[in-house]
């Protein structure tokens, strides 16, 4: 084995961290930006209430030159959150009365000023000094906080990141050592395997032309009063019923090994396959549609509601083609070969081909001509071990309903 590079150990704690900074600093910057703006704006709504406030409230003292009473209000002002400074000027901007703490730091202030008006008159001006590191020092803790988490939650996926790439190196690893390949290459683990999967992803094999021939059953259902349960059901009901009735269908598929296959004309069309001419498929298309049929009319009855269900069976050998398209082409002639056997079935009514209903597997089934001169076979029950099968089974399909 070559020695590799452990990229992906190494590589994935480093993108990691890379990430998570660059993601969590985008964040701060966004985060800080938003806080400051929230802040200058909630700075200028308080500045500007304030200093109108105390406008109106020493309207009287300015009237009567009143400075004691002034200078109260002044200082009451500063016993606000966040007030360093409330000065009163008359009209020409003459210092009246001020308040303000020792040691007052020019740069930390937001000035906010409110004209004094009596009538249409301007007597004087208000200014209020907020302090801004009053403001802003919430959000820097907010702000700090959030970096302490993020630091935190960035350490926990490095770590996360370290033990995953040890995990994902080592199979990957594991997987390469498995493949033949040039042991002196060194190369990181991924290159490596992609290196040593070539030639198999290279070697794919196509198909053969001496295929088996292939022997199949094709039942078609057909629920022939959909269009008007559509009409008198709402949309939602209606839906519904049909992803009830699909979830059915797929578990009979499943249950009797059939392949679901494309439908036309609300029908249902199921293909039942076996290398053996005379193997079961006949005999699992005819238990599968006759329990269907029961357990269809079993479970929505309850609802009130009747689908009216006729099936028919079709058998042929398949000569599996290597084209796509042909043999698409074929499932087509049979599914509209089988279209015609449904439009001669009643509802309750199974209806086989010639092929199928004379084939010497169906003892078990009770089947009659459908009439003198026809090919075609009509199914009538089933004898008592069958019955007992497909009860069996029926038990099976509605454990999920």
């Amino acid at each position: 084995m070559g020695t590799t590079h452990k990229s992906l150990a190494r590589r994935l704690p480093t993108l990691t961290l890379m990430f998570s900074l660059a993601v969590g600093l985008l964040i701060t910057l966004v985060l800080s930006l938003q806080l400051n703006l929230h802040a200058t704006e909630q700075l200028n709504h308080l500045g500007t209430t304030l200093s109108a406030q105390l406008a109106k409230i020493i309207r009287d003292p300015i009237i009567h030159q009143d400075t004691l009473s002034l200078q109260v209000e002044v200082d009451e002002m500063l016993g606000v959150a966040g007030v360093k400074r409330a000065s009163v000027y008359d009209a020409s901007h003459g210092l009246l009365v001020q308040a303000q703490p020792a040691h007052l730091q020019e740069s930390e202030l937001s000035v906010h000023t409110s004209p004094i008006t009596i009538g249409n008159t301007i007597a004087g001006y208000v200014t209020i000094d907020l302090d801004r590191h009053h403001f802003s020092a919430s959000f820097k803790e907010l702000i700090r906080t959030f970096i302490i988490f993020w630091l935190v939650l960035t350490s926990i996926l490095v770590l996360l990141s370290i033990q995953w790439g040890r995990k994902i190196s080592t199979r990957l690893n594991h997987l390469s050592q498995q493949l033949p390949g040039d042991e002196s290459t060194k190369l990181d683990e991924l290159s490596l395997l992609e290196q040593r999967i070539a030639p198999l992803l290279a070697t794919r094999q196509s198909p053969t032309e001496n295929q088996l021939a292939c022997h199949s059953s094709l039942l078609g259902i057909i629920c022939q009063n959909l269009p008007r349960l559509e009409s008198i059901l709402n949309q939602e009901h209606f839906e519904s019923l049909m992803i009830r009735l699909d979830h059915l269908v797929d578990d009979a598929t499943e249950l009797y090994g059939a392949t679901r296959l494309s439908g036309s004309r609300h029908s249902i069309y199921l293909e039942f396959s076996n290398l053996d001419e005379d193997g079961d498929h006949r005999l699992r298309a005819i238990y599968c549609a006759t329990a269907l049929f029961q357990l269809t009319h079993q479970l929505l009855a309850t609802q009130g509601i009747t689908v009216e269900l006729a099936g028919a069976i079709s058998s042929s050998q398949q000569q599996p083609s290597t084209s796509k398209l042909l043999n698409e082409r074929n499932h087509e002639k049979r599914v509209e070969h089988l279209m015609t056997l449904l439009d001669k079935a009643v509802t309750g009514e199974i209806l086989l081909d010639k092929d199928t209903g004379s084939h010497s597997s169906l003892t078990e089934i009770d089947l009659s001509p459908l009439a003198e001169d026809s090919p075609l076979y009509r199914v009538n029950g089933l004898n008592d071990s069958a019955e007992k099968l497909v009860t069996q089974q029926l038990a099976l399909l509605n454990r999920d309903h």
